[in-house]
């Protein structure tokens, strides 16, 4: 098909990759964004290659990010002890791209410039959407304007104010039962000193797994910042309890300092070094949706709206990337939208489920006290194959992941059926 006019609700890195994707076709997009501007939120972002191949090859320029280029996924318990090391030394030799650590506030500001760059990208910002008609389809915005198109997606997030009518029965939001602490400390203070120096001149992400929580840490910003992410069960969280708002701002460090104050040196440090964090409640789809696609065959959903992940595969934007990709490869292929869509649906539905599945899967395994299991967990570790529970401890599972073609189509139209 050519020329569509599509229309994305949602201007995250989901919806401006879509935007990207389906302009370099020669589509035009038009973004709606509920926020008036982009502010400077969050923390990294991991960019593994199976979405980093893509974005480049839309016009992305990732060499003007200062970015930090990862050396692998290194395990430890909460002693410090190294139970596993994927190194990713070759990984754009091995996939065709690179695996980067980014700030989310530099990769949003790299799509929004290549965005700008095309003519037939329009990003209306401060425009929340309060209707939809999804036979014409057509959006209606707070502002009462009205913006029909060929195709509508959804791209609106984890909590998707259309979830519910396009899988025609209600999907309900349920707490996992961590919260997960964003911290963004400068770098100088672990530089100069010797016990968590290599933190940042080794640029590993490093994951500590303890009793009912873990932390992760890798370098940022060419080396000038170090992200850490600490994700806690409830029952042992000793800070003030996340309302109903996602995002809860704070400054007292705390109930971090207390929570790890018997783990290992590096981790007591980082703990110490938090200032200002955001915090929020991890929540998940509590049933996989029946549907991505609207029965007019003309509106579809995307990214966290459709298969939200837990963080512990660092994989949620990347899943929200290919499924851009996909999009853009059906609009290619097939004349037609509803049957675009319901191969769109079928490629990308049982792979993005799947992964949502293993970051569930990992959120146990992350969190297991010292004991028999615990023991067992690490033992399993040392194996290369699928009994490691470690999602890339396998080299089939690493490869499946990273080494993905969203834009090559593995569903034909009688497939979808």
């Amino acid at each position: 098909m050519k020329n569509l006019h599509v229309v994305v609700v949602g201007a995250g890195i989901g919806g401006l990759q879509t935007a990207l994707a389906l302009a370099t076709d020669n589509h035009h997009v038009t973004v709606v964004e509920a926020v008036k501007e982009f502010m400077e939120v969050g923390a990294g972002i991991r960019v593994p290659p199976n979405s980093s191949r893509l974005s480049i090859s839309w016009g992305v320029d990732l060499s003007k990010v200062k970015k930090v280029e990862s050396a692998g996924n290194r395990f430890l318990d909460w002693k410090n002890n190294v139970l596993l090391d994927i190194p990713l030394k070759n990984v754009t030799e091995e996939y065709g791209a690179p695996y980067y650590f980014i700030h989310r506030a530099d990769l949003i500001n790299a799509l929004l410039d290549a965005a700008k760059k095309h003519s037939n990208i329009t990003l209306k910002t401060d425009c929340r959407v309060v209707d939809y008609d999804f036979y014409a389809p057509s959006i209606r915005t707070e502002q009462g304007e009205t913006i029909k198109g060929d195709l509508v997606i959804c791209a609106d997030g984890i909590k998707s104010a259309i979830r519910d009518t396009i899988n025609r029965t209600p999907a309900k939001l349920v707490d996992t039962g961590d919260v997960a602490y964003r911290i963004l400390v400068p770098a100088a203070p672990l530089l100069e000193d010797p016990s968590t120096r290599s933190l940042v001149t080794e640029p590993w992400a490093m994951h500590w797994l303890g009793p009912e929580g873990h932390a992760v840490g890798y370098p940022l910003r060419g080396g000038e910042m170090y992200n850490i992410i600490m994700d806690i069960t409830h029952d042992t969280d000793l800070g003030d309890p996340v309302g109903e708002a996602e995002w809860k701002s704070a400054a007292d460090n705390d109930e971090l300092v207390r929570r790890f104050k018997d783990w290992c040196e590096p981790v007591r440090k980082l703990a110490a070094l938090t200032g200002q964090y955001l915090k929020w409640k991890l929540a998940d789809l509590e049933t996989e949706l029946d549907h991505w696609i609207h029965e007019s065959g003309k509106v579809a959903l995307l990214g966290d709206a459709c298969h939200p992940m837990m963080p512990y595969l660092a994989q949620g934007a990347a899943q929200a990337t290919e499924d851009a990709g996909t999009l853009r490869a059906v609009l290619k292929e097939y004349d037609n939208i509803p049957k675009a869509l319901s191969v769109y649906e079928k490629q990308r539905k049982g792979r993005g489920e799947y992964i949502a599945k293993n970051t569930r899967v990992m959120q146990e395994w992350l969190h297991l006290p010292d004991g028999p299991a615990r023991d067992e967990r690490d033992r399993m570790m040392k194996h290369d194959n699928r009994s490691n529970p470690m999602f890339w401890g396998d080299k089939r599972r690493k490869d499946w992941l990273f080494g993905y073609d969203a834009e090559k189509l593995l569903i034909s139209i009688n497939q979808c059926h």
